[in-house]
């Protein structure tokens, strides 16, 4: 076997190497600059009123039971600027298309986060096959209902951690973690002007802080997956305990599935009657 043996740069290919590195580091950074400043020519901003959900609880909703506007039922709505580019390619779910973006001058939770998800309702055209959005009036109706469904879901959660309350203050705190979950914080939002396109827009959850994206229990059973990790294993049978609590509390009427989102937010869920 042979050996072969390398002797030590000279200076001069010493330099060259390192004007090499440091043009090659000149064009990332323009390369970076060059499309933070694509992504800013590229973004559009559209001045809106924006109609925050309104917290509630089950009892409230069960005792004032009424057809759910967005708009007239919201919190306190506030007036911002919604930012992001139209040119991005959306996300397409079974009804719904998600782009993402921010809001200035609002933010719809606690973190302070202005990033957003900003989703409309769409349909196929059936003569091209092309994915349309709806009109203003129709996006306005079928996001109300979404919003609205994930205030009763946030109101069933909340049935749960009502009796949590209970027991703990009867009998004190149990010899294990109670995970503290809740839904994203959502909103519609109206641009003002002639068009008044609307949205519904979402807060964005954040795996850096928040944990994983996971999904805990699916649409199509009650049976939560099954996860090597203990921490995930154990928010997972705390939700198919919730979903106990819920049905029990409504006697056999709804509880809440298709559990996903990190460890301490739920993005998505259907409630099932």
């Amino acid at each position: 076997m042979m050996f072969g043996v390398h002797s030590r740069p000279s200076k001069l290919h010493q330099k060259k190497l390192s004007n090499l590195f440091v043009s090659i580091l000149l064009l990332y950074n323009g390369a970076i600059q060059l499309t933070a400043h694509w992504q800013e020519v590229n973004t559009v901003s559209i001045s809106c009123m924006i109609y925050p959900a309104s917290s509630t609880t089950f009892a409230s909703l069960v005792a004032t039971a009424k057809p759910f506007s967005a708009i007239a039922d919201c919190e306190v709505p506030a007036k911002a600027d919604l930012l992001f580019d139209p040119g991005a390619l959306p996300k397409y779910g079974g009804f719904k298309r998600a782009t993402f973006g921010h809001t200035s001058g609002f933010t719809l939770n606690r973190s302070g986060s202005a990033h957003v998800c900003i989703k409309q309702c769409w349909y196929e055209c059936k003569a091209t096959g092309a994915r349309l959005v709806y009109d203003n009036p129709t996006q306005v109706t079928k996001l109300s209902s979404e919003i609205n469904c994930l205030r009763w879901a946030s109101a069933l959660m909340g049935l749960v951690y009502e009796l949590i309350a209970e027991h703990v203050k009867s009998k004190g705190n149990p010899p294990f973690n109670i995970p503290t979950m809740r839904f994203v914080q959502t909103g519609l939002a109206v641009a003002e002007g002639d068009h008044r396109n609307t949205y519904m827009i979402e807060e964005v959850i954040n795996e850096a802080v928040d944990g994983q994206f996971v999904k805990y229990i699916g649409n199509g059973s009650a049976i939560p997956y099954t996860f090597a990790d203990r921490a995930a294993a154990h928010r997972s049978d705390f939700l198919a305990f919730c979903q106990h609590v819920q049905y029990s509390k409504t006697k056999g009427l709804a509880f809440v599935g298709d559990f996903q989102g990190t460890y301490y937010t739920c993005l998505y869920m259907r409630i099932t009657s």
